[in-house]
């Protein structure tokens, strides 16, 4: 398969991500230089234009970064001239995209090109959907009674609900915080990080969840785009399985981590209230005390 329709991820600071599709268009290994790119384009778009860099595979997902030689696009142009004139591709080496769920753009480079092509291009590459053929089905004939005792019963429900969750939900709400912060050198990367730990105390003074912050500050922008353009900050950023996000500010040259740790059998640390407070003030977290009404 040339091409598919995937996801974008963005992370963001809400803890989340937001998703667009694009087409992926192609992902190959161009064999004159050995090096890994992909081609895509917006699923919506009013422009007619082509997105391409150089790409890394990690499990299900691809990384996308902006190439910085001129002779790329040459490369990537030939790859649109040759699969829309159906011209044999023997220097590139497509990746089979059949377990490629999800992308990742750290930034890209883009050509415009004549929107002919382009739906020649999506047309040849991105398979098409079927169409199911679905007996049409005659709709049934309402029952007034039985919609107004179906509307009755869900407003009980709702009703039900809501008194429940303000009777009893309320007793386990967050009650207590902790803030403890630390700035420290991580020698590997050699920049200073500030560090944010949030202890979330329940009205029993048991920790319910940590949300833990991280921001790398670099000195300069030579070893920040460094850290961004080759990849290497994603061997900091949070694992797929924890809760969380990243973000990366340019301007301030600075890369941010969150998670999220819900408590459970696994956690090893204090869940205590004093237990936590003295924990971390003893490893030289700077460390204060919040009620949360």
């Amino acid at each position: 398969m040339k091409g598919k329709q995937i996801k974008v991820i963005e992370y963001n600071l809400t803890f989340g991500s937001n998703a667009r599709m694009v087409n992926i268009l192609g992902l190959f290994k161009y064999k004159p230089n050995n090096n890994l790119y992909i081609v895509y384009s917006d699923v919506v778009s009013k422009y007619s234009i082509i997105y391409y860099g150089s790409s890394h595979i990690k499990e299900t997902s691809i990384l996308s970064m902006e190439t910085k030689d001129p002779k790329d696009e040459e490369i990537i142009k030939e790859y649109i001239y040759k699969t829309t004139n159906n011209e044999p591709l023997d220097n590139y080496d497509l990746i089979n995209l059949d377990k490629i769920d999800g992308i990742e753009i750290i930034s890209s480079n883009k050509i415009e090109i004549k929107k002919e092509t382009l739906d020649s291009l999506i047309s040849l590459t991105i398979p098409k959907k079927e169409e199911n053929q679905e007996e049409k089905v005659k709709p049934k004939k309402k029952n007034p009674l039985k919609t107004i005792v179906v509307i009755i019963l869900f407003t009980l429900i709702i009703g039900a609900g809501y008194y429940i969750y303000n009777t009893y939900s309320k007793k386990e709400t967050v009650s207590k915080q902790i803030i403890c912060k630390k700035t420290y050198n991580d020698d590997e990367l050699n920049v200073n990080i500030d560090e944010e730990q949030t202890f979330n105390f329940n009205i029993n003074d048991k920790l319910e969840k940590v949300e833990i912050i991280k921001i790398y500050k670099f000195d300069n922008e030579t070893e920040y785009y460094d850290f961004i353009n080759t990849g290497t900050y994603y061997k900091y950023k949070p694992e797929d399985n924890i809760e969380g996000g990243w973000d990366k500010n340019d301007e301030e040259q600075t890369f941010k981590t969150i998670e999220i740790e819900r408590i459970d059998i696994g956690y090893k640390k204090p869940t205590e209230y004093e237990e936590v407070l003295s924990y971390y003030k003893i490893d030289e977290y700077n460390c204060e005390e919040k009620i949360i009404e």
